[in-house]
């Protein structure tokens, strides 16, 4: 996938022909500091009024903020900056705060419910933010942080991303630092998955163009193929008799 152009120009047709089709004002997302919904904001700045709700905790990591900031003032999008670290403490008693898989759900479902409340504020379209990568292996929250109205990533791996970034000239800090969905302290998504998105890609794309595997690591192949069978049902709608 090195044709950026031809490729920034199918994603700008796809949100510009959702758009109309929806009668909507504009985009609304959240914006993390991090690659991906840096380029997903590149993307729809170009196309309509694109709000972006920062949503940090009181673990979040100042860095990622600062970046998110310096986006919203390069793109000259509007931009509100919405602590939800009351509100998340306020689910904390119903849960186990020391089950950091538990409160990075709630964490995230509470961002959909901000994101979703200024959507029909400003009858703005939610845009997703997770990449292939990330919604092959379930690496999200169902109605969290995967939940939208339209996707323009979604079917671009990670490791496609970091050129596509510097193609889109998205700021360097953003393309340089260690993937993560900062829901806890020093939280790293290769540190999770544990292995880089680079060697996952490589798998995943045999997978989809039915390559040979042989010449993969026999742990890396029983641990992407159980996590994919394990979290498909989250790219399918609910079931219903």
């Amino acid at each position: 996938m090195e044709n950026f152009k031809f490729l920034e120009n199918k994603l700008i047709n796809f949100l510009s022909s959702y758009l109309n089709s929806s009668k909507a004002n504009g985009f609304i997302l959240g914006l993390s500091g991090g690659l991906d919904s840096a380029v997903v904001a590149t993307l729809c700045s170009k196309v309509a009024p694109t709000k972006a709700l920062i949503m940090p905790t009181s673990s979040s990591n100042k860095v990622n903020l600062n970046d998110a900031l310096t986006l919203c003032q390069s793109l000259k999008i509007d931009h509100q900056i919405v602590d939800i670290s009351e509100i998340l403490a306020s689910f904390l008693p119903f849960s186990d705060e020391n089950d950091r898989l538990r409160v990075g759900n709630i964490t995230a479902r509470i961002r959909m419910i901000m994101l979703y409340d200024q959507s029909a504020k400003l009858g703005y379209l939610v845009a997703g933010t997770s990449n292939k990568s990330e919604r092959l292996l379930g690496y999200g929250t169902i109605y969290g942080d995967m939940a939208c109205a339209l996707n323009p990533i979604a079917n671009i791996y990670k490791s496609d991303l970091f050129k596509f970034a510097s193609y889109l000239e998205i700021n360097q800090n953003i393309i340089d630092k260690a993937p993560s969905a900062d829901l806890w302290p020093n939280q790293s998504d290769e540190s999770e998955l544990g292995y880089s998105y680079k060697k996952i890609d490589e798998l995943l794309k045999a997978i989809e163009n039915s390559d040979d595997l042989s010449k993969f690591d026999s742990e890396l192949k029983s641990q992407i193929i159980d996590r994919m069978a394990k979290n498909s049902f989250k790219l399918k709608p609910p079931a219903i008799p």
